[in-house]
């Protein structure tokens, strides 16, 4: 008796199932990353350590340029001074409260981001830097209460001057290194 053999075919593999999943999975993945967008800010934090010695004495002073942003507006400082373009610096005296440099719009305590005057404070920052070309460095000395907004809104205030463009077209750069220090005092 003979016997046949018998040999099995192998089963082809249905793909199907696989294909509709990558049908699915392609547009899913392609649509969430979208979400993935990080925006950045410059800005650099202040040095720790022992300061540098300097080699060379300057023919002028150095500006350190510091913006105290409070609830009553901004407060313009420089060298040790509050700086009034245009004026002598006057230096601080014990005791005696001055108003902002840039005061709110109101008057009183500022309410909002509208409510300080940017345009002002842009102004007077294009005059410093008249007086001061080669300085890029500005300090921003925020109160403990002023909020995000308020704080990147005198970033941009203080990088670019958008109102006076140059022949090129584009803003007139104003102090574009930001340090972020912490503390202002009312």
């Amino acid at each position: 008796m003979a016997r046949k053999k018998h040999t099995e075919q192998p089963e082809d593999l249905n793909l199907v199932p696989v294909m509709n999943l990558v049908t699915i999975l392609i547009p899913f993945l392609l649509m969430a990353a979208e979400f993935v967008s990080l925006a950045v800010i410059d800005s650099t934090l202040p040095a720790i350590g022992p300061p540098q010695p300097v080699e060379e004495q300057p023919d002028k002073p150095p500006l350190n340029l510091s913006l105290a942003i409070t609830a009553d507006g901004v407060t313009v400082l420089g060298a040790d001074a509050v700086l009034n373009p245009g004026a002598a610096p006057t230096p601080p005296v014990e005791g005696e409260v001055r108003p902002p440099t840039v005061p709110c719009k109101s008057g009183g305590k500022c309410t909002g981001v509208d409510d300080y005057d940017w345009k002002e404070l842009t102004r007077i920052l294009a005059l410093i830097k008249d007086e001061y070309p080669d300085d890029e460095n500005v300090i921003l000395v925020p109160d403990q209460r002023v909020k995000y907004e308020i704080l990147v809104k005198t970033m941009d205030s203080s990088r670019e001057d958008v109102d006076n463009k140059g022949a090129d077209g584009k803003a007139r750069t104003l102090f574009p290194f930001v340090v972020i220090a912490g503390g202002a005092v009312n």
